[in-house]
């Protein structure tokens, strides 16, 4: 049975209240609830009933002590009774156009194509891909875009999810008020800091586009240039997989975001924080000073907690690489990965290239002092990549371009 129509007439709220109230008393479904519990318990039904869900639905749901997440699902999933095959319809798009769209968005995807669990706004993202078609861009040239855009939202979703979950899913707290709760701050992240996140895209793309423009070829009548000359910086933590087998993965998960944390902290434009992956983490830039610059912010602010944490080691390279949907490929990216992993624990260690370069900026007075380390051979890398140590050179002291001998070193080439 549905709940009762609400009447057309202008009753007070307080009356209309009291009138469902005594609907679900008589269906059963606030057996056993007083107080707080049972005002709760009213108002999540009558969200649900908003949302027309049925005695029966509402009923099913406190038998399976699900009423909370039935509340969720319908705050954070709203259905507009769009099928797959009505937005497919009505965008006048191939069905498996848009199943490739929505998979790589992370939209659910119906094993039936008439379930209507659709939304207007999944409409006009299917919409959307006539407008992109227009501006000359081939399927396969956005799905990479679309990829990226589907792993930053699920990227945020985590951690929204995570944030909310600590802040209201406390153990021993009633079921539904929690799930109250929680789907009234996730409708207002939903609504209102949505706008903050079209902002933010906004400034990020216009900053990415400004430096895209810097590589305009002038011979290529206004083609961007993919490959472009960046260095690259990669740093990890010692012994994280070890400490792996000592400490549970929350406390594992926390150690890696805090090192995203303290990376996010030292990239400021235009160096950038590319990517994490587990341990580890990727700046990329076209200014070499700036990003040896946060490399070694970075290891000193890591290691200036000294509570313990895993050391940092840090490689840097420079060349030719291709960006590609918010990643970076090509040489120098392999190269830094390698000298990261050969790099001294809490020490930035850096290409001849880099160095070269850095030099070739401030050659009466370079930033940092350089200290050879011994060449390296790295596997799929041709020849031996003579490598540097750095630090930064206090103020005032005298500059140095000539590397300094490691003639006490103990390094020893190596493949690697």
């Amino acid at each position: 049975m549905p709940p009762r129509p609400r009447t057309s007439l202008p009753l007070p709220a307080r009356i209309r209240s009291v009138m469902a109230e005594g609907d679900y008393e008589r269906e059963g479904l606030l057996d056993g609830l007083t107080g707080d519990a049972r005002r709760t318990r009213v108002s999540v039904l009558e969200s649900l009933a908003a949302d027309g869900v049925d005695f029966d639905a509402m009923r099913d749901a406190i038998a399976r002590d699900r009423l909370g997440l039935l509340l969720l699902e319908r705050t954070l999933r709203p259905e507009d009774g769009h099928s797959l095959t009505d937005v497919c319809r009505v965008a006048d798009i191939d069905v498996e156009v848009v199943r490739r769209w929505f998979q790589a968005l992370g939209r659910p995807l119906a094993p039936d194509p008439d379930d209507p669990i659709y939304t207007d706004e999944d409409v006009e993202i299917a919409e959307r891909i006539h407008r992109y078609r227009s501006l000359g861009f081939s399927d396969e040239e956005m799905m990479p875009v679309v990829r990226a855009v589907g792993r930053g939202v699920l990227n945020i979703a985590d951690a929204l999810g995570g944030l909310l979950g600590e802040a209201l899913l406390r153990p021993g707290g009633p079921e539904p008020e929690m799930a109250l709760r929680y789907a009234t701050e996730a409708r207002r992240i939903v609504e209102d800091d949505s706008l903050h996140l079209v902002h933010l895209v906004a400034a990020a793309l216009a900053d990415r586009i400004r430096s895209h423009a810097l590589a305009v070829e002038e011979s290529s009548a206004g083609r961007l240039r993919g490959a472009q000359e960046v260095t690259v910086c990669f740093a990890d933590l010692v012994g994280f997989t070890d400490l792996g087998e000592s400490v549970s993965a929350v406390e594992l998960s926390e150690v890696a975001e805090m090192l995203s944390a303290c990376a996010t902290e030292v990239s400021a434009w235009p160096v950038r924080l590319a990517k994490t992956i587990g341990d580890a983490v990727m700046l990329v830039s076209p200014d070499p000073t700036l990003l040896v610059t946060a490399a070694l912010d970075l290891v000193d602010t890591w290691s200036k907690e000294g509570d313990g944490r895993p050391a940092l080691r840090v490689g840097v390279a420079k060349g030719v690489g291709v960006p590609h949907a918010g990643d970076w490929f090509g040489p120098p990216v392999n190269l830094a990965s390698r000298v990261t992993e050969t790099a001294r624990p809490d020490h930035v260690t850096i290409t001849a290239a880099v160095r070269d370069a850095v030099v070739a900026a401030s050659p009466d007075d370079p930033p940092f002092h350089f200290r050879a380390a011994a060449p390296r051979k790295f596997k799929g890398v041709r020849g031996a990549q003579r490598l540097y140590r750095v630090q930064r050179r206090p103020t005032g002291a005298p500059g140095s371009a000539a590397p300094i001998d490691a003639v006490n070193e103990r390094d020893e080439p190596i493949t690697s």
